[in-house]
């Protein structure tokens, strides 16, 4: 996934540089007033751990598209692709010193990006606390431009006449992808309480045939947590949930070695329970049961977290309806993550971040615009010329 995924945003990227494109106006008498996109200079872009590669593409291709020269750190849990990968770049012909990975935690090497005084730019996907620091940092040292992608909580809402099975199928594809490890994952599935069980019975199912194992093995489709401190945070908000709630289905470490979690399904979980409200980052999904429609958006939208949703509904007009009040980055409507759309931008409301990537926002996420006004004649009606010609001496508007 992540190997052709990264692939895939550099050949995007690689054709879109002839589209950073300016504005022109002729609506002043005697000018012509044009806008034109310039790059930064030096940026700096953080990346997580969850899908490393992926995640180099996203910020380094559209920075250095756009004329940028780029510091970038990588994950201290993830340290090697971005190396592999720069070291390839270097090897296609990539100049010196346009494209600088450094290793480390984040502080001190995040923060020293940070608050460096020649770095104008900053992109950062990762956690809330964290992108209030960079912006804070960014603001402390010369105003930094900054980009945040800070993770979700993001709702799918099944309605009665959706189609069951599919609906089954992208949830679960959702919440086990990666293993849970990736911030639009459908942690919340919200379905009208007529078909409650008959979903359930059918993502449970599903999660009964998911082979957890060794990631380089063929055959599976659960790898491991990231670490340990991972999976241990994971049981812990399981272990929190089930006081208020029922686990339906897994919830235990799976095995004895290594940091796997068995996909677990969650029902009844109320909405001031940490597992609720917290991204988990796991392959753990919380099923609760709406009566209607305007029950099922505001428990949706009761999130302060914005980054994606997801809806099942046979009825176009309700989905346009729905799709237009979710507060959400992008929706997605009979469907759910991940979608292969790299012309199409991501990013969040609320509280997951600000700023776009991929597409052509992502693009111009990376440039400043200016503003350049043209004098190709005298205006007479000008207050600039009639100040001039003695018309107006004190040079004040009549």
């Amino acid at each position: 996934m992540d190997i052709p995924g990264c692939a895939g945003v550099f050949n995007y990227f690689a054709g879109s540089g002839h589209h950073i494109l300016g504005e022109s106006s002729l609506n002043s008498p005697n000018f012509l007033n044009v806008t034109i996109r310039q790059p930064y200079g030096v940026v700096g872009l953080i990346i997580p751990w969850n899908v490393p590669m992926i995640m180099f593409a996203f910020k380094v291709a559209p920075a250095l598209i756009a004329g940028n020269t780029v510091v970038l750190k990588s994950s201290e849990k993830a340290p090697l692709s971005s190396l592999k990968l720069a070291s390839l770049m270097r090897e296609a012909g990539l100049p010196p010193g346009v494209l600088n990975v450094v290793s480390g935690f984040g502080n001190p090497t995040g923060t020293a990006i940070s608050l460096h005084m020649k770095i104008r730019k900053i992109s950062f996907t990762g956690s809330v606390a964290t992108g209030r620091k960079i912006l804070k940092m960014a603001a402390d040292s010369n105003l930094k431009n900054v980009s945040l992608e800070l993770g979700g909580k993001s709702p799918a809402i099944v309605f009665e006449d959706a189609d069951l099975d599919a609906a089954a199928r992208y949830t679960h594809f959702s919440i086990n992808h990666n293993s849970g490890q990736h911030c639009q994952a459908n942690s919340r599935v919200l379905v009208q309480e007529t078909i409650a069980d008959a979903y359930i019975e059918k993502l449970q199912s599903l999660m009964s045939k998911v082979t957890i194992g060794d990631p380089s093995v063929a055959a599976t489709f659960q790898g491991p947590q990231a670490d340990m401190k991972q999976l241990a945070n994971i049981q812990r908000l399981i272990v929190e949930a089930s006081k208020d709630g029922k686990v339906v289905h897994g919830g235990k470490r799976h095995g004895s070695t290594g940091a796997f979690i068995e996909p677990t399904i969650l029902k009844g979980i109320p909405s001031d329970s940490p597992a609720y409200k917290e991204e988990i980052f796991g392959p753990v999904v919380i099923v609760n049961t709406f009566k209607d429609e305007e029950e099922a958006l505001s428990e949706a939208n009761c999130t302060d977290y914005g980054l994606f949703s997801s809806l099942f509904t046979r009825d176009f007009q309700r989905a346009i309806r729905v799709a237009k009040t979710l507060e959400a980055g992008a929706v997605g409507i009979n469907c759910s993550v991940p979608v292969r759309a790299v012309d199409m931008p991501v990013g969040g409301w609320k509280q997951s971040g600000m700023g776009r990537e991929l597409s052509l926002h992502g693009l111009n996420m990376y440039t400043e615009l200016k503003t350049v006004f043209m004098k190709y004649g005298d205006d007479p009606t000008s207050l600039a010329f009639r100040w001039h010609s003695g018309q107006e001496p004190n040079g004040v508007a009549p």
